[in-house]
């Protein structure tokens, strides 16, 4: 048995050996039960605990370089609205443009099929291949793992490398910053820039040094994620104040996360 903690996953250095062990275990044909460590994350008190194990399963096999993941539920599969009403469809493949009506939850664990499907586009996103699945008939694991038409199926991604899955898929952002539109063309363009004080527009949150932090146009809008190099109070003094004039303990070219750092979302 493998006991987690969400704490696992925001040391990068923690994740690595994680996923690291996980390959060792099945390598040598070991099939790990996981579970989260409810003993030391407050879990009582819901502090520092998975929304739920849709999550944390799908965060684990993209980690894991798994080939696929069957998300078990208490319906067949994906339905555009709950099923037993009217007009209600399954799902066969899953696409973002997918209106789905979500239903009351079951009762049963802290999700529902609204966390499944973020769970799904979460592994699919890592490059797992990922059925939702009713887990009423046991057959349906050999069925989802042998490319049968069963459930709702979400299409993997073009797998990335694991240093851009924990930035991307593992861990929760600190904090945003909020960035002109010239740093943004340069890094779509491919050139790696460095992000200084002098392309920031505004700071959301109070982060310390090396925290991961979402990176937003002016209308908040995610497009990248990086690794700081200065804590959140820092960087606010760094920024122009109202009156249009510097602080004086940085300078505008001061550094706040290098492009090694920083990775641009699709």
């Amino acid at each position: 048995q493998v006991l987690i903690t969400q704490e696992d996953f925001v040391s990068r250095q923690r994740y690595m050996h994680l996923t690291d062990t996980l390959d060792k275990l099945t390598s040598l044909g070991t099939i790990p039960i996981i579970n989260e460590n409810d003993v030391v994350t407050g879990g009582a008190r819901g502090e520092q605990v998975f929304s739920d194990n849709d999550k944390l399963s799908a965060i684990l096999a993209a980690g894991a370089d798994a080939d696929g993941l069957a998300l078990l539920t208490d319906v067949e599969a994906v339905f555009t609205k709950p099923p037993g009403e009217p007009g209600a469809e399954r799902i066969k493949t899953y696409k973002e443009a997918d209106r789905v009506e979500i239903g009351a939850k079951s009762g049963m664990g802290r999700g529902g099929m609204a966390a499944k499907i973020t769970a799904a586009r979460v592994a699919a996103r890592g490059g797992v291949a990922t059925c939702i699945a009713s887990g009423y008939d046991l057959d349906n694991i050999t069925k989802v793992f042998g490319g049968l038409d069963v459930g709702t199926y979400f299409e993997p991604d073009t797998r990335p490398n694991k240093r851009q899955r924990w930035l991307t898929l593992a861990t929760e952002c600190a904090g945003k910053l909020m960035v002109g539109g010239k740093f943004r063309e340069e890094l779509e363009r491919g050139r790696d820039p460095t992000l200084y004080v002098s392309d920031l527009v505004g700071i959301s949150g109070s982060f310390p040094v090396r925290s991961v932090i979402s990176l937003t146009d002016e209308e908040g809008h995610e497009f990248a994620r990086g690794i700081t190099q200065k804590k959140s109070a820092e960087i606010k003094d760094a920024l122009p104040t109202s009156a249009g004039k510097q602080h004086n303990t940085f300078t505008s070219v001061h550094v706040v996360m290098q492009p090694s750092d920083i990775l641009l979302l699709g």
